[in-house]
């Protein structure tokens, strides 16, 4: 018998994941409103249909940003900022928080490989830097600092809904049960890889 080690990663989160039962009310939530309304698609339909579900590990970069803004003749005014870039896909953009984080071990095959490495990832957050943040500045751009850059895992639910009314693959936020629908999309383009300073 093979005993696999288990991983230790930083999980984005509390560690309070959604259990596997409650999948099909989540699932069911996250189908858009032209999918609900097909006669019978209900949380019992999810529950009968779902043929597998797999709890996988999608890695994300946190940044803890400050924005040094200068307003001579006061001292510079800095505000801490968060940002995160998807380290599959390149998408990326601000947090308006600081997201909770906790130690978790998980099986090595459920996690997914990076593929935006912490050698390249500063490219990202400085086109996040120049193009979402100076952009609330109308004259003088502001300075930038990186204050801490990691890589945290997000935890989702795959989700295989099969059935002659429905063949869908859903991601589902394990730990708010939010559908990742516009984030898994952005796994199959390179729009994101491409589009950088």
């Amino acid at each position: 018998m093979k005993v696999t080690m288990k991983e230790k990663i930083v999980l984005l989160g509390k560690g309070n994941l959604i259990p596997e039962n409650e999948l099909a009310k989540h699932a069911y939530r996250a189908m858009k409103w032209n999918v609900k309304w097909k006669r019978g698609l209900n949380e019992d339909f999810f529950r009968k249909h779902m043929r597998e579900t797999e709890l996988i590990f999608h890695p994300l970069w946190i940044a803890k940003l400050l924005v040094i803004a200068a307003r001579s003749p006061f001292p510079p005014k800095k505000t801490p900022m968060m940002g995160f870039v998807d380290a599959v896909s390149g998408y990326r953009g601000l947090l308006s928080a600081m997201p909770h984080m906790t130690e978790f071990e998980a099986d090595p095959d459920k996690i997914v490989s990076p593929v935006i490495h912490s050698e390249k990832v500063t490219k990202y957050i400085q086109d996040i830097q120049q193009k979402q943040i100076n952009r609330q500045y109308l004259l003088k751009k502001p300075k930038h600092q990186i204050v801490e850059l990691c890589l945290l895992y997000l935890p989702l639910w795959k989700v295989n809904v099969q059935s002659n009314q429905l063949q869908e693959i859903i991601y589902i936020n394990a730990n708010t049960g939010e559908s990742e629908d516009y984030m898994s999309k952005q796994w199959k383009t390179e729009k994101w890889l491409k589009n950088i300073i």
